[in-house]
Order: C-alpha cells, then structure tokens, then sequence
C-alpha cells in the first residue's frame, strides 16, 4: 500500500479538501459552494447567437406547423435524457396549438439496438421515412459528417446538441451542430443533456416561455451520468438544481424505489444517484430487449409515463398499471439480469486470469473468442477486473476486419483507479500497435491488430515496468494517534453531497495506530473488524475473518491505514468511524 498527500494541511478542513481538488483561493470556494442556479448559468446564446436564432427559429415553425420530427436517442444515460428533455419540451411547444392526438405521431424517436452511438446504425431508417424532414440527434453526431451529408442530401435538416470533441464537422444550411467543445461556450464540462436543455432555455428566453426548468431534472441526471466534472459552478448549479427538483416520472419513482441505499449516501446528491438510478438505465440500454427498452425510455415521456399498460408481474396478468410502474419494476429484472451475465463472465476470466497468469503483464489482457462475453458487457467487466486486480484490463473479443483479411481483438478497456498512470488511452496509442482507441483517458473502447498483439503487450509491459504496481492513495490528511478527532471525521462524513466527478471522496491516512482494543464482530456472517480507541472513534475493517483478527491481536502491533469517514448511529448514539479502504500491520517494540 502506497499513499500520498496531497498537501500539508494549512487550511480548515474543509476549505483543505476543496483546495486539494484544486479549487484553491477562498473566493473560488465560496463561489463553489455557493453556486447559484440563478446567477451562475452562461447565457445558451453563448453557443453562438446566429447558430441559436437560426434554431429558434426552426423550433418554432416545427411548433406553429406540428412539424414530424425523428428524436436519435443516443444508447446511453445521459443520451436517454437528452432526448427525453427534447422531446418533452417540444410537446409542451405543440401543446400551445394541437391536441395530444394530434401532436404524439410526430414526436417520433429511434432507438439503438445495442450501446451505438450517432447515426451510424441509424441512417438507414431515418432515410426510409420520407415523411419526416426535421432530425434531431442530442448527445451525439457531430463527428458522423459522412452520415450527416446523406440526410441532407435526402432534404432532411438536422439539429445536433452535443458535447464530444471533434476535428472535423459539417457545415451546411441544412444542418446546425450545437457543441460546446467547438465553440465559444465557456462550460467544457457540460453533458449532451446540459447542452439540449439549453437550448430549450434559449427558445424559452426567446419567446418568453417558461418550460425548460421543469426538465432540469433530467438535465442533472444526465450530466451526473456522464460523469461532468462537478467542480464546473454551472454542472453544479445545474445538478443541484435538478436534484432538489425531480420530477420525471422515471427519475422519481426510481430514486423511490431505491430510497433506502440512497439515504445511506446521504441523500439525493451527485454521488447517490450515479450509484443507483444511473446503473439502471445504463443495464437497460447494455442488456435490455428492444421491448424493455422502448418502455424504459417512454416512461421518461410525459405524454406516456402514466398511460395504463398490462402488468407483466407474476400474478398479476390482467391488471392495468401506469407504464411508469412497469417501467421501473423491468429495470430492476434487466439489471439482476445483466449482474447475472457480469458475474458469469468474470468467472470465466478469472479462471483465464490465473492459468494463464495474466496479472504478469501491466495490463490484464482478456482475450475472448464471440460469444464468451457479451459485447455490450465488456466494458463493465473490464471495470471489475482492474478494480480486483489492481490491474489496468482490456476485455476484447476475436473479430473479422471489413476486408476479412486480418483478425482483430476489440472490446473495452478500463484503467485501474488507483495507477499512477492517468491516462492509459494516450498509453495505448502510443504504442504504434492500436487500430483505434477512442474514448476517454480512463474508459474507452479499443481495435488491436491480432498480429500486433504480442508487440501491443511487451510495449505497455515496459513501460508498466517503471510505474508502481501497487495502489496510490491520495490522501487528504495523515493522523497519528493523536490527531484523530471525532469532529472533523464527522464534519466529512457528513458533506456526503459535495463529493462528485474531480471531487473524489477524501481519504484519511492514519498511522501506526496501537492495535490494543480489536474484537471480531459477526464472525459467521460478516466477519467485522472493531478498532476501539480511547477517544470515542471506532476504525471499522469490512470482509475481514478469524484469521486477520488473529493477526491484529498479536501482542505489540501497530495499524497504518488508508480509511474513510464515517458517521455511525445507534440508538440516538451518533459516533465517528473510519472505514479501512488498504492498511498494513507491523510489529513495533517500545522500549
């Protein structure tokens, strides 16, 4: 176990923490903690205010006119409520004017079959419906200009909200691509669904409106999602506005269902709902049927949520209930069903990780041949490995080129969280040996020429060779003895809400703790470690067992010790803990 810290303590101990993430002066924190939904959002005209007019005023006739539109709704969580905040704004448009029977057989969507991305498994069926004109692809597209030009060419005029990085976009007067990475729009961390709810805001301030705000909800699920650094003061008003604000019906009744494992994290906040409303959506879209699908993302539709639908409950055959309903008990089946492959697959490779001895390398290497690990899987996969291992993992699969002239291994990779090595993606790139490795630093998907394989792995060995194989713990505070105060680990454990994307939990290093007062909780169940010290503050050690109880209460040893804070309540009783995250006994005599 290595650790660092970041800085010698100097501040209070949470303006330390927020200066360690890099918010440093005490201005920049005060406007951090205090961002305003109200003040701190950049104007959507900021997104170039001729690009915006111009779709205002596409907006506009679609609405005066009930205009056909076809919404891509990009296969992911954060593309699922992009469309979902587009689509539900454009029927209060179409409110103003038409009926709901009227309005519903414009506001039309495609969805992907599998985790794609854009237009391209998508251009086809947009090319067979002559009838509607008006494409809209939130959270995705930009980088599809060969897709793109087709439709246009089919007199089709496209709208693109997006926010991925791109070199290299189209430019027409039929189509308009709203990026917040290839223009002047000051916020870089703001998620496809904060750039399409936007634009709803701008149509909103054009015509004096007032919609959008009731799909800031979705705005904040998705950013959080996508994992938006939430250092950026406008994700974070967004989030923390959405978040006091949920109305979504899918949304609502999902944080219901899981209130209990959210009020254990404090509550509604960045970090709760990445941990259990994100996963849901992100199984459906990984594992769901078409079917499964279509209801989940209905249920985020205002004009479908409550329509009475069949319930497909044992049982109940027969009984009418509101799609929402339906649509949250099905994600919970698709996600025990994804865990069930997840949990198959790792058991394959493991067994593949130990006869073949592959933590050897500095990056596991899973190679499958179709069919061992689902597609859509991999990258879920990759990520429990290297989280187990306390190794980088690629999970890959053996597949034909285009010409059917070269093998090669596709699939996912993950980096581990704790290398020092931040990004693995420029890593694998730099080999020479990638067909293509395309995504973010830590998380992106990976093409390897079969017969590159083998130089791909003794490169990145080299070079994992100079780097520390161990985990690296940042540390925010080291505590001998002494330091250990009840007070401060209380006041952490109690700002649940401010950790998120680039403001990772704090870790707290305590060291050479004298292990006088050890017992052994649940040893048949959930063998429990229980550190008492003299204070008040129990260090809590989790899936311990009789074995390393017995090393803890051998005479003279001493616990150094990466942990958590942790705010434990019994009967009224409030008490700090730590919870060991890595650790280390020695043997220390004094004399």
């Amino acid at each position: 176990m290595i650790y660092k810290l970041f800085n010698e303590p100097t501040l209070g101990t949470m303006r330390q923490i927020l200066y360690n993430r890099g918010i440093k002066t005490k201005e920049d924190q005060d406007k951090w903690i205090n961002a305003s939904f109200w003040s701190d959002l950049n104007s959507p005209f900021a997104f170039g205010k001729k690009k915006v007019a111009e779709i205002m005023q596409v907006m506009a006739h679609a609405m005066y006119c009930n205009i056909p539109l076809t919404v891509v709704v990009d296969a992911d969580a954060d593309g699922f409520t992009s469309a979902a905040i587009f689509l539900n704004y454009m029927y209060d448009l179409y409110s103003y004017k038409f009926s709901k029977e009227e309005i519903i057989p414009n506001l039309k969507y495609i969805l992907h079959d599998g985790k794609q991305h854009g237009l391209e498994d998508t251009v086809e069926k947009l090319l067979e419906d002559e009838k509607t004109k008006f494409i809209i692809i939130p959270d995705a597209g930009t980088n599809d200009v060969e897709q793109m030009q087709r439709l246009i060419d089919a007199d089709k005029f496209i709208l693109c909200m997006d926010h991925h990085e791109s070199d290299n976009w189209l430019d027409t007067d039929q189509s308009i691509i709203i990026n917040n990475q290839i223009c002047d729009y000051p916020n870089k961390d703001l998620s496809g669904a904060g750039v399409t709810w936007q634009i709803c805001k701008a149509f909103d301030l054009f015509f004096n409106f007032d919609y959008a705000n009731q799909y800031l909800d979705l705005a904040a699920l998705g950013n959080l999602s996508d994992m938006m650094d939430y250092r950026s003061i406008e994700t974070k008003a967004i989030i923390d506005m959405g978040l006091q604000n949920i109305k979504n019906p899918f949304f609502y009744y999902m944080c219901e269902k899981n209130k209990f494992s959210i009020d254990k994290m404090g509550g509604i906040n960045y970090m709760s709902m990445a941990f259990y409303v994100t996963p849901f959506i992100n199984a459906i879209v990984r594992s769901g049927t078409m079917e499964e699908k279509d209801l989940i993302f209905k249920s985020m539709l205002k004009f479908y949520a409550f329509d009475k639908i069949e319930s497909g409950k044992r049982g109940h055959k027969g009984e009418l209930v509101p799609r929402v309903e339906e649509a949250v008990r099905i994600a919970a089946n698709v996600k025990a069903r994804q865990t069930k492959l997840q949990d198959a697959a790792m058991d394959l490779l493991e067994q593949r990780i130990q006869s073949e001895r592959l933590t050897e390398n500095g990056i596991i290497v899973c190679c499958c041949e179709p069919g061992e690990v689902e597609k859509n899987l991999a990258g879920l996969v990759a990520n429990k490995i290297q989280a187990k291992y306390q190794h980088p993992c690629l999970v890959l699969t053996r597949s034909k080129g285009k010409d059917d002239k070269e093998y090669f291994y596709r699939g996912s990779a993950r980096n581990y969280s704790m290398s020092e090595i931040e990004d693995m993606r420029q890593l694998c790139e730099n080999t020479g040996d990638v067909e293509y490795a395309q995504g973010h630093s830590s998380a992106f998907g990976i093409s390897i020429p079969e017969s590159k394989l083998d130089d791909f792995i003794q490169k990145t060995n080299a070079v994992y060779s100079e780097a520390a194989q161990e985990p690296v713990y940042w540390v925010d505070f080291e505590w001998f003895n002494k330091d250990i105060d009840p007070q401060k680990i209380l006041m952490i454990a109690q700002n649940k809400s401010t950790w998120g994307q680039g403001l990772p939990e704090p870790y707290i290093a305590i060291k050479d703790i004298p292990l006088t007062s050890v017992q052994l909780l649940s040893p048949d169940k959930h063998p429990t470690l229980k550190i008492h010290l003299s204070n008040g503050v129990d260090i809590m050690k989790f899936k311990s067992s009789q074995e390393e109880f017995e090393q803890f209460t051998r005479p003279n040893m001493y616990l150094t010790a990466v942990c958590r804070c942790s705010r434990n309540e019994w009967n009224g009783n409030v008490t700090a803990q730590l919870i060991i995250e890595d650790f280390y006994i020695n043997e220390k005599w004094v004399f």
